[in-house]
Formats: C-alpha cells, structure tokens, sequence
C-alpha cells in the first residue's frame, strides 16, 4: 500500500439551501480520492473543527456549502488554519456561505447572488495554460445551473473560464 498523498477534509454543511446533487458530489470525490490516493475525511457537523483536528489536512474542501456554517470560534479556527499556509476548495454553493464574514467573504472573492433555471451555455476559456483546464475548450457547450456573483471582495483574482451571457438566457423570475 503506498502512502497517501495528502489528507482532505470534505465540509458539506448546509444551514439554507440543501443541494440535491450533494450526495453525487461526495460520491465523485470519493472516487477521486481513490484514484488519486489522498485521504478524504466527510464532516457534516462543524463542531469538531478546531486546531488540533485541522492539523491533519492539507486541504479543506467545502461542498455544497449554505448559510451559516460556523460560529464564531470555529471561524477564528479556520482562519488560522489557512493563514497557516493550508489549502481550501469551495465547490457550487460555497460562494452561498457566511456573507456576515468578511475574511471568508474576501477568501472566496465574489459571493453568489442568484441563478436562473438550469440551461446549456457556452463556454469562454480564459487561462487555458492553468492545471486542470485542458479538458475545455473556447465554445465548449455545457449545461449547468450558472451562478451570477456580486461584486469582488478582493483584487487580482485569476478568472479560469466565463460564460458568454449572450449564449443562455441569465434572467431570473423566482
């Protein structure tokens, strides 16, 4: 057995919204931890985190995420765990997750907003030289449920892709 790369902790904590698709997301990645030989951890209550658990992890991946998640404390914790060097992913609904906390807030660097109903549009690759990015190409059709953000948190973000707006209808009516 060969040593494990790395350890994940999976976050799927939801205090709003709960995604059907959370289920098949914990299931994918999963998969990937096996192909990739990483460790991946699944915590659904928040009330383990604290400095010594999170030592463990490399990375702290948040799927699916809503709402409040962690209290105060626990926010304290996981700043320092990132400010230590340590890694996060925020996956779908992450970007929906603690607005009131402006260091998560500038972590993720824009927030969700709204989305309209589930529909193809086309895809704009913008940093196809980054890891990760060489199974997409420019005009790639590709349904989804496509978030629109609010306004940046911080400068300087790297966009990986866009979508053309032009190519789905992005109006909303709830």
């Amino acid at each position: 057995n060969a040593q494990k790369q790395f350890k994940a902790l999976l976050v799927t904590t939801t205090r709003g919204w709960h995604h059907e698709s959370l289920h098949y997301g914990v299931v994918a990645l999963n998969k990937l931890a096996t192909q990739n030989n990483f460790d991946l951890v699944l915590m659904q209550d928040p009330n383990s985190i604290n400095d010594k658990y999170l030592a463990d992890f490399q990375v702290v991946i948040f799927l699916c995420t809503t709402g409040d998640i962690f209290d105060s404390a626990q926010q304290k914790v996981f700043e320092r765990y990132i400010q230590s060097g340590k890694g996060y992913v925020g996956v779908h609904s992450a970007s929906d997750t603690e607005y009131d906390w402006e260091w998560y807030n500038k972590l993720v660097g824009r927030m969700f907003h709204i989305h309209p109903s589930i529909q193809t549009a086309r895809l704009q690759v913008l940093n196809s030289s980054f890891p990760g990015m060489t199974s997409f190409t420019n005009n790639q059709l590709w349904t989804e449920e496509w978030y629109e953000f609010g306004p940046e948190k911080v400068s300087g973000l790297n966009y990986l892709m866009a979508v053309d707006e032009k190519s789905y209808n992005p109006v909303t009516n709830w």
